[in-house]
């Protein structure tokens, strides 16, 4: 373990992607809170920092092939996926290095130009101050002036309850050598009978109960669970320690990537918005809302050189943002859930915000001419249906063909039992989640099959019959032809009715092509 800093390195991460890294959504966290952002419509660079397998960068190449694209990961095999996974769907705007934080930050003026964004998912608190600074150092060196960075990591003081855990979860591993996810399956099973046992921690800490009774199937999840508990330098942080350590990179916060959370009245206690309305620190202010919700993980946003305009700039900046549906009409929903809990709009402004999205991609200035409500009420709506997955920014869609590519790709590689669980969607520069059914039938749909449900049934069974893959309904495994054709023609009519509008407007498949015959 001593090349990988205490950091898990005998099993490669899962793939995953995760819309705060999607420049477009971090370019509207930034423009909501009154900065000026880069525009994802034109040309710009990008570096995820962690990349893991790469399947997040990808998505991100291949939803904006006018960008460009650098992944960085100190895991040999990861990297190798990600090339791997690059190549095969053509991508030509992604580079990815095999190398540790501190050797990225070390790179000669040469190797790199400067980026407009940088993320980092999950890393930040699970690598060692070591790791973190160079971190800081590689920010300080190839973010550009006004150029945004996202962040996310565990916090304090949510985490406080869970610390026990981990330490008991780390000192059983190293107590019973063997692989990272079978360590993890052993010790939480232990753990387990810990609790059955009576020990007083899990009596007086509920988050440890709730923690073990949210895991659930543990194997399948170990290979997260190892990279999430084992990691010995991993610690959560607090707020104000980790803006402090990206002082010298001279980052400021903007807000949370979790857009509901910058909004108090729809995230924070009524006492606990008395008690902070006169704290006037706003950075002691935004440790203050940690402690009032008890926090347990951050998704920080920070700016190289904040600069906000005149309220006049600031409004013209937003109207002319864009915001595209996820949605059907008869899908969307006023009603949300925060740490208050459920809470429903007001029909008068979430209806006719929620009519003219629906019907396609639009910008704020014209939702406000089209339905007429008042602007900081429209602005807060809008940031609602984003942050529920109803609505994402938009942008003028790019050039199809490598987004098409990669789709196609994943749809193959789920029949080798890969799992990926998003299409990359040009439209939004982004992606979006989707079922392996999903993503099959959307490739069966852009290589001919007809949008009637009896024959994409057909059609998605034919590729999924050879390699043995079968249905499941209510957790049972379907048996036989007819049954799974039975699922599949049900599955197919939601994918007609709900996914394929929505996937027509995101750029995935071309609208125009209505292939209703046969």
């Amino acid at each position: 373990m001593d090349w990988s800093g205490g950091y898990v390195s005998d099993i490669n991460y899962i793939s995953g992607f995760y819309r705060e890294l999607a420049p477009g959504y971090l370019s509207f966290v930034a423009r909501l809170q009154g900065e000026p952002a880069p525009d994802p419509a034109r040309p710009f660079r990008y570096a995820e920092l962690g990349c893991g397998q790469g399947l997040g960068t990808n998505l991100l190449a291949a939803a904006n092939p006018h960008a460009e694209f650098v992944g960085i990961d100190f895991l040999p095999g990861q990297i190798a996926n990600a090339r791997d996974q690059a190549a095969a769907a053509g991508l030509e705007n992604v580079t990815f290095h095999e190398a540790s934080f501190a050797e990225a930050a070390q790179w000669p003026d040469a190797a790199l130009a400067p980026f407009d964004y940088i993320t980092l998912h999950g890393i930040y608190a699970w690598v060692s101050p070591a790791n973190r600074e160079a971190i800081v150092r590689f920010l300080e060196r190839w973010l550009k002036p006004g150029g945004l960075v996202y962040i996310s990591y565990n916090a304090m003081p949510g985490w406080a309850g869970l610390l026990p855990f981990q330490r008991l979860l780390r000192e059983h591993a190293a107590r019973h050598p063997g692989r990272s996810d079978r360590q993890v399956e052993s010790g939480l099973a232990f753990m387990q009978q810990l609790r059955e046992a009576g020990l007083a921690y899990f009596e007086r800490h509920p988050a440890a109960p709730a923690k073990l009774d949210g895991l659930g199937d543990i194997a399948r999840e170990s290979t997260y669970l190892a990279h999430e508990y084992l990691n010995t330098a991993a610690q959560p942080l607090y707020f104000t320690d980790v803006l402090a350590e990206l002082a010298p990179a001279r980052l400021d916060y903007v807000g949370s990537a979790d857009l509901v959370e910058n909004y108090d009245a729809l995230s924070l206690p009524e006492a606990a918005r008395a008690a902070l309305e006169d704290v006037a620190d706003p950075h002691y202010r935004e440790l203050l809302r940690d402690y009032a919700v008890n926090r347990v993980f951050r998704r920080d946003v920070f700016i190289k050189g904040s600069r906000r305009g005149t309220p006049a700039q600031q409004d013209a900046a937003v109207l002319q943002t864009a915001v595209a549906p996820l949605l059907t009409r008869a899908e969307m929903t006023p009603v949300f859930h925060t740490h208050l809990g459920e809470l429903t709009g007001q029909a008068r402004i979430y209806q006719p915000l929620m009519d003219r999205i629906a019907r396609g991609p639009t910008t704020l200035g014209d939702l406000r001419q089209a339905t007429g409500v008042e602007l900081p009420a429209l602005i807060q709506a809008c940031a609602v249906l984003v942050a529920t997955g109803q609505a994402h920014p938009a942008q003028p869609p790019a050039d199809p063909g490598p987004a098409g590519r990669l789709a196609e790709l994943l749809a193959e590689r789920i029949l080798e039992d890969e799992a990926h669980g998003h299409l990359p969607a040009p439209a939004i520069g982004s992606a979006v989640a989707a079922s392996d059914t999903e993503i099959v039938a959307l490739a069966a749909l852009r290589q001919g099959a007809p949008q009637r449900a009896e024959r994409l049934a057909e059609a998605v069974w034919s590729r999924f019959r050879p390699v043995g893959r079968r249905m499941v309904r209510d957790g049972q495994v379907l048996e036989g032809e007819r049954a799974n054709l039975r699922e599949l023609q049900e599955r197919a009519r939601g994918i007609l009715r709900e996914r394929l509008p929505v996937w027509q407007g995101l750029g995935l498949i071309d609208a125009g092509s209505d292939r209703r015959g046969g």
